[in-house]
């Protein structure tokens, strides 16, 4: 049996946004093996996907040479006993060494670049080194996939990846089974409109622009609540402190659900989602909210503005900018019934033509075939 390597900087990332490519790369007969440094959803792999999983050591954090060629070698270790006819690499680190190391180990590579991220919002030392690093390990992939047509436009501006081989698919897709309008719980005319945010508690993420926007909201009315729903990340840089969080769920309109194992549940009682990031690749939840025939209110910024369109399946706001975000907020609210209705028909029409994690699974295949 052939062996397939997936490769992420957490195996959180491998379970929830790629157990559909693993099963189906197993239905083609691939023995699919997981590399990842360890955290609560490793064994998971192992136990409900029936994956093999090696535990790697990475350094998350900024840039670090010597850590950082040390993951290369670990890699290429690895990648040397396991024999796989393809690495699939997801998230920056992985995309870049990881690709070094199947180069040396004859490994075929295929990168995901789910994202430019933060990295490529300022044009510092930061963006300057991993751009660098991108044009010159690119090169020596099999197979790049993007998410969104302006960072497929900047991967062959700048010359990080060659037009030949780059594709650009529509995220990493939903299961629009799994997350579909069926699950929506009834809305009772008494009840608060629920706001809902779901991701990491990150600043670049617009988490404080949406506290700021929302507490302006509720100056003005309370026939709503706030929700955010997802990891405190600490060992990121711009992370929401646990501390901080709790004193925000101290107000009457927010509430912290922390993170979810039943996050179509969480959708279900949602009445609109919230992501006032300030750059995306494709982000899941629009893409999960969109499945669950939910409008979202997002901003006008790559990724989420290539999901939402404004007025048809949600509403955008301007990027850092808690003013608009709040008339955003407030526009929502003033829907009239059979209007939001129609966005919310909008919004799953939307993901079932263009985002069924159907069209990201064939490119998978397509790629070791």
């Amino acid at each position: 049996m052939k062996n397939i390597v997936l490769s992420a900087n957490t195996s959180w990332y491998l379970y929830n946004f790629r157990s559909s490519t693993i099963i189906a790369l197993q239905q083609q007969g691939f023995n699919v093996v997981c590399i990842s440094p360890q955290d609560d959803y490793s064994l998971r792999l192992v136990n409900e996907l029936g994956c093999k999983w090696f535990s790697i050591k990475m350094d998350n954090q900024g840039s670090h040479p010597i850590k950082d060629m040390r993951f290369c070698w670990a890699l290429f270790k690895h990648y040397k006993k396991i024999k796989p006819v393809s690495a699939f690499h997801f998230t920056i680190k992985n995309n870049i060494y990881g690709t070094w190391a199947a180069k040396l180990a004859g490994v075929k590579a295929v990168n995901n670049v789910s994202g430019l991220g933060t990295a490529f919002i300022n044009d510092n030392l930061t963006s300057k080194v991993v751009r660098l690093l991108y044009k010159v390990s690119q090169p020596f992939a099999h197979k790049v996939f993007c998410q969104n047509s302006e960072d497929y436009s900047l991967l062959i501006e700048e010359k990080l990846v060659a037009k030949t081989k780059l594709t650009l698919l529509p995220g990493s897709g939903v299961n629009t089974s799994n997350f579909n309008p069926t699950l929506k719980k009834q809305k009772v005319d008494e009840h608060p409109f629920v706001f809902l945010y779901v991701g990491r508690m990150l600043a670049d993420k617009g988490v404080l622009e949406l506290i700021e926007a929302a507490t302006l909201l509720f100056n003005k009315r309370q026939n709503f609540v706030l929700r955010l729903c997802g990891f405190a990340d600490a060992k990121n840089s711009t992370a929401i402190t646990e501390t901080m969080l709790n004193e925000w769920s101290q107000l009457s309109f927010i509430e912290w659900l922390g993170p979810s194992e039943d996050i179509a549940s969480i959708y279900a009682s949602a009445d609109c989602v919230v992501l006032p990031s300030y750059r995306e690749g494709m982000p899941r939840t629009l893409l999960e909210a969109g499945s669950m025939g939910l409008p979202s209110i997002t901003t006008n910024v790559a990724g989420c503005k290539h999901i939402i369109s404004n007025n048809h399946n949600g509403l955008l706001c301007n990027v850092r900018d808690s003013e608009s975000l709040f008339r955003a907020l407030n526009e929502m609210l003033d829907l009239d019934k059979k209007n939001y209705s129609l966005m919310c028909e909008n919004a799953r029409i939307n993901i079932v033509d263009k985002y069924d994690e159907s069209i990201v699974i064939k490119h998978a295949l397509d790629a070791v075939a």
